[in-house]
């Protein structure tokens, strides 16, 4: 079968594993093969990108690559092949170390620089490690016909050949400048809305994730007036390992319970922010919302927020649907736009959210799961403000007939779902290359300027509910202040935490919690996930897809109610039935693979007045996934069964995989992925025990057997 691309949601991401100790001849033939990534496809999937770049001419030699990295590479030997890979191809590698991929990617649109390599697999465990690229000039990360091309790179060209070419390309260590550019940029008043005179005696519990926060945060928040505590700022104890946002993604509180005794009693901040809060409740009981943590993810784009309930003895846990609510309604407050401003979330928002946001006078869209695709919205955005703006100011039909074929581009990738970042940027790239030749650089300075005012921009927000937030930032650039979005956990943490102490309203404290938590009605929200998975099995021919598709359609037969099955552009591949109510959607259901796990979710969003049905649903078709849709070469998937049947016949303190085909099964991630992401199994008392999913699962492989 030909292989289009290797690539995931964002970029390459997967188990790492030193080549020397793969059973394979090439970089290429163990990811195919082994599924492993090894630092020889580091070095070849830099080199391949940058030479695409250069062949095509969108980069020259010895222009700047800048690339990163979070904590992850102990041995440091995936982050210097990527560093050869781009000296290899005669670009210079501007390295900036250990830093949150924000930063990464503000300061290569800072430097001019023709591309960003981030080297991360993000919440992903220590086990795993990927490339995040973002594109010079547009900042816009790779869509899937840039995929398409350097998969294609990658496939044809000979490892052994790239072994013998020398490094030809600069290399130049810029960390500090990186660094000093984005706390200055999180400082900033334009990108940073929180008042400090809201934050006497607030208490802020910060978890790292033992991430690229790790050495970083504690110079970003420095607030008088607030306690601030941290944790999880140590890469060696493992990144994202019991701490960060991942673990805590679909739940909206957590009992006290569960943090001193049950899954989360591991988690250090969680247990501080317990502790802090109900110290802060004797102390401050007319103050609500005294007690905040900012949880971010091991790469740093993504962020969840803690507040302590005193009532509930309970922390809520604030996602990308409630945070981004609460920040368009502070920036509706603090903005004047000329019309309805954009407010976009993906489909894995609640359903409710974009109604809410409706009523509350922004214009509503919704794009695939990843937030390149918001990225892409954005970028649209600001083509069509500074687009506006030169054509009030240019009169030349050179110009004009530019701009239409500009547009005309861009309407066609969408069309025909051929979505392609560089054509993109370089269609817009055209135009003002076109005015500099023309002497005209004050203008193109007057138009990012332009754009950099909120109310010029037809663009308020963008969100995923895993907890990518991105909004208008702004930097300055030469001469040019232009503007950035960018998924930043921290920008995103303090935007959050202000719109929630200016927002506040003036009730008891036990509505404050009630407020926070639900701050918009909100709908039926449910995601479900399979791990170790066939993923071949969902896609358009597969006869399991036709299979399932027809099992949901006959689930969904509701009365009066009318079923639609819609195909995302943005991500054709993805299985979605939406579902009407006298022309007004009241449910959507679907299925994906994941772009960077080994799993693939069911996810149902719908109307809370028909909660019974949507259960039904997914109690159905979960158990249909968990059955049919198991890898069953899957050395993971054999583990599982494996502790599956240790457990079938008595509960456990600790769980050993006996054999010499798991010896290089990661215990902990497998366990944790069992329970906590799959409900098979879950402690009790300090015992690990089988659940209801858990036999059924096995009960049908003893009988498939």
């Amino acid at each position: 079968m030909a292989i289009n691309r290797i690539q995931g949601t964002d970029g390459i991401r997967g188990p790492v594993c030193l080549a020397e100790k793969s059973s394979s001849p090439g970089p290429i033939e163990a990811l195919l093969n082994e599924g492993i990534l090894t630092e020889e496809l580091f070095e070849l999937y830099t080199y391949s990108f940058c030479q695409e770049l250069l062949d095509i001419g969108f980069a020259a030699n010895n222009d700047i690559a800048v690339i990163g990295w979070d904590p992850r590479d102990s041995s440091g030997r995936f982050n210097q092949a990527a560093v050869n890979g781009i000296r290899k191809a005669g670009m210079t590698a501007a390295v900036v170390d250990i830093l949150p991929t924000p930063a990464i990617s503000l300061y290569q649109l800072k430097v001019g620089a023709a591309c960003g390599f981030v080297l991360t697999a993000s919440h992903n465990r220590a086990d795993q490690n990927g490339i995040k690229i973002f594109l010079g000039h547009s900042n816009l990360k790779l869509l899937p016909e840039d995929d398409k091309r350097l998969t294609q790179r990658c496939l044809n060209l000979d490892y052994e050949e790239l072994r013998t070419i020398p490094l030809t390309g600069e290399i130049s260590n810029e960390h500090q400048q990186a660094r000093k550019l984005f706390i200055d940029f999180v400082a900033d008043q334009a990108n940073n809305w929180l008042q400090k005179d809201l934050l006497n005696e607030v208490t802020v519990i910060v978890d790292a994730a033992n991430g690229a926060f790790s050495h970083l945060v504690k110079d970003i928040l420095n607030f008088e007036g607030c306690r601030i505590e941290f944790f999880n700022c140590e890469p060696s104890r493992g990144i994202n390992s019991c701490s960060g946002v991942a673990d805590l993604e679909g739940l909206s509180e957590i009992n006290a319970d569960e943090i001193v005794n049950g899954a989360f009693a591991e988690y250090e901040a969680l247990s501080r922010v317990l502790s802090i809060g109900r110290e802060h409740n004797s102390a401050h009981q007319n103050r609500p919302g005294m007690v905040f943590g900012f949880v971010f993810d091991g790469d740093g784009d993504r962020c969840f927020l803690l507040n302590y309930d005193p009532h509930m003895d309970q922390v809520k846990v604030l996602g990308g649907d409630v945070q981004a609510f609460l920040q368009a309604k502070l920036l509706k407050q603090k903005s004047k736009w000329n019309k309805p401003p954009l407010y976009l979330n993906t489909v894995e928002s609640d359903i409710e959210a974009e109604r809410a946001a409706r009523s509350a006078g922004f214009e509503t869209k919704q794009c695939a799961v990843g937030d390149k695709w918001i990225l892409w919205e954005t970028f649209l955005s600001q083509w069509k403000c500074r687009k506006q703006y030169y054509l009030e100011k240019v009169d030349d039909p050179e110009f004009q007939a530019l701009t239409i074929q500009a547009d005309t581009k861009l309407e066609q990738m969408q069309n025909s779902s051929s979505f392609d970042a560089i054509s993109a940027t370089n269609s817009v790239l055209s135009l003002e290359k076109w005015l500099l030749e023309k002497k005209r650089n004050e203008l193109v300075n007057l138009a990012y300027s332009h754009a950099c005012e909120i109310s010029n921009n037809c663009f308020a927000i963008g969100n995923e509910e895993s907890g990518h937030l991105i909004t208008l930032g702004k930097i300055k650039s030469g001469k040019m202040i232009r503007p950035v979005f960018i998924g930043n956990g921290i920008k995103c943490a303090l935007n959050s935490m202000a719109a929630i102490l200016q927002l506040i309203p003036d009730i008891k404290q036990q509505q404050y919690f009630q407020w926070l938590s639900n701050p918009y009605p909100s709908g039926y929200q449910k995601s479900l996930q399979v791990y170790y998975v066939d993923k071949s099995l969902l896609c358009e021919e597969s006869v399991m897809r036709k299979q399932l598709q027809d099992l949901l359609l006959e689930n969904l037969n509701w009365s009066e109610m009318e079923i639609k099955i819609d195909q995302n552009q943005q991500e054709p591949q993805m299985l979605m039935i939406r579902v009407f109510q006298h022309n007004l959607p009241v449910a959507m259901v679907y299925v994906r693979n994941s772009g960077t796990e080994d799993k693939l979710a069911l996810y149902l969003r719908g109307s809370r007045e028909i909660t019974d049905q949507l259960d039904s649903l997914a109690k159905k078709i979960y158990g249909y996934l968990m059955i049919s849709f198991k890898n069953k070469n899957s050395l993971m998937a054999r583990a599982e069964q494996s502790i599956l049947h240790s457990l079938s016949h008595e509960t456990r303190q600790t769980i050993e995989l006996k054999g010499q085909e798991f010896e290089e099964v990661p215990i902990d991630r497998l366990l944790h992925e069992m329970s906590s992401r799959q409900k098979l199994i879950k402690k009790d008392k300090g015992m690990w025990c089988i659940t209801d999913l858990g036999r059924t699962l096995i009960n049908h492989s003893e009988h498939s057997e």
